[in-house]
């Protein structure tokens, strides 16, 4: 069951914004990552780790617009970047100006594998874009994903995100399950494998190594239904060997990585360089801009030096860049990073104390500023982990409890919290002081 939570009094401008908007628009939110059952929050606004619903409720929040806020909503060093910006210049001319230069030669300077940078606004069009350079590059057509991630609306990754079916046959291959209607990528251009499941890729490898055009992955798995799984040790090494050797591109989703966990991205952090890389979302601390960076001779293939298509009429708009070079320096001396994992290991340190205490079965696993709940007596190691260990049976509840006591985050099967920049050891004490509340009644007899 898609988990939902059970409405109270206190949100009834949001039920009844909710219906008008029904009118207008599908389920009555822009994306299905608005929404949930059986209607969403309205938030009105948001400053620094809290946000405030239509109905004035105010909420510590973990959500963190699906990751972008790393510094916390309205930073003031980035919001007022952005006015000055486009006070004095604009916001889109659909032609180059300065700034868009300055962002690349950041980018080249901090990021591994950024000789080159091609700006678009959102983390599927980069994604989109890196698949069809793979494919460019190297004239195949088979892309390799992990089941649990998602990589943006597309058709061509869009497989096997939250679906789940049991591998297919005795490699490990999932049966490639769309997420969509309405697509027409064949499922034969897809290979679907399990995160961590080494064997599984060098099996694959070894039997269609010539035909991959590109493997995509999370360095470390933040998505929708597996919230915080880091990769076993030596497998992302692996995955750079593999590659390597049979001409495939190695492709790292970073849009929920990169500018989280490092300044140059978790290919810094974790010492392994893919071929290309997809930043979103905390670039700019909310502000819609995304980059795919990688080496020249990839790169040069985009349009206009290349025939792969690449346009777009807000690509590189100056009041973005402007948003991504503020919150770059904000993060430049690694004080942000620094607390937000200070953060985020009190948070887990202090939800597995929880489970200790009342004797429940669950885990806080912990990346940086990122901690995901999951209720398993084991560590979680793959979507498949997920599905077979992990307890979904009370997510509702909590999502519930979570929102009546102050603490925004969408309900979900697993249950992710995101610490920004503006979070407190205050807050984190007070979130730990409802999770409290709501496992001290599930204590084991």
């Amino acid at each position: 069951m898609t988990p939902h939570f059970t409405p109270s009094s206190n949100t009834a401008r949001s039920q009844a914004l909710w219906e008008r908007a029904r009118k207008v628009a599908p389920m009555g939110a822009q994306g299905e990552g608005k929404y949930y059952a059986p209607y969403p929050h309205f938030i009105e606004r948001g400053r620094g780790a809290y946000v405030w619903d239509a109905d004035g409720n105010t909420y510590v929040d973990y959500w963190n617009g699906a990751g972008p806020g790393v510094l916390g909503h309205a930073d003031p060093v980035v919001e007022r970047r952005v006015a000055e910006t486009i006070e004095t210049q604009g916001v889109v001319f659909c032609a180059p100006n300065a700034l868009e230069v300055e962002l690349g030669e950041t980018l080249s300077r901090i990021i591994p594998c950024a000789e080159m940078s091609a700006f678009l606004n959102a983390g599927s069009d980069v994604l989109y874009m890196a698949a069809r350079l793979a494919r460019a590059v190297t004239g195949r057509t088979i892309l390799v994903k992990f089941a649990g991630s998602y990589h943006g609306w597309f058709e061509d990754l869009l497989f096997n995100v939250s679906s789940y079916e049991k591998p297919a046959d005795n490699r490990g291959l999932y049966a490639p399950l769309s997420e969509s209607i309405g697509t027409n990528t064949s499922a034969a251009c897809i290979r679907v494998l399990d995160f961590n499941d080494m064997a599984a890729v060098e099996q694959l490898f070894e039997t269609e190594g010539d035909n991959i055009a590109g493997l995509v992955v999370e360095p470390v798995m933040h998505g929708p239904l597996t919230g915080c799984i880091t990769p076993l040790p030596g497998f992302l090494e692996r995955l750079r060997e593999l590659c390597t050797a049979h001409g495939s591109l190695l492709i790292f989703d970073e849009i929920l990585t990169g500018f989280r966990h490092h300044i140059g991205g978790a290919q810094a952090l974790l010492g392994v360089t893919p071929d290309l890389a997809a930043f979103g979302k905390a670039i700019s601390n909310g502000h819609p801009i995304a980059a795919l960076c990688g080496p020249r001779a990839v790169m040069e293939q985009l349009a206009p030096v290349g025939r792969a298509f690449f346009s777009g009429t807000y690509n590189g708009n100056v009041a973005s860049v402007a948003a991504a070079l503020a919150t770059i320096e904000r993060l430049s001396d690694g004080s942000v990073f620094a607390h937000i994992a200070a953060m985020g290991a009190k948070l887990g340190d202090g939800l597995n104390a929880i489970f200790d205490r009342y004797g429940i079965e669950a885990n806080a696993r912990v990346f940086g500023s990122v901690v995901a709940l999951h209720h398993s007596n084991r560590t979680l190691h793959s979507f498949g982990d997920v599905w077979r260990h992990h307890d979904m049976s009370f997510a509702s509840e909590l999502a519930t409890f979570m929102f009546d006591n102050g603490l925004y985050a969408k309900p979900r099967k697993t249950q992710r919290l995101l610490v920004s920049g503006a979070h407190t050891a205050a807050d984190i004490d007070r979130t730990l002081d409802v999770f409290d509340r709501f496992y001290v009644g599930r204590a084991a007899a």
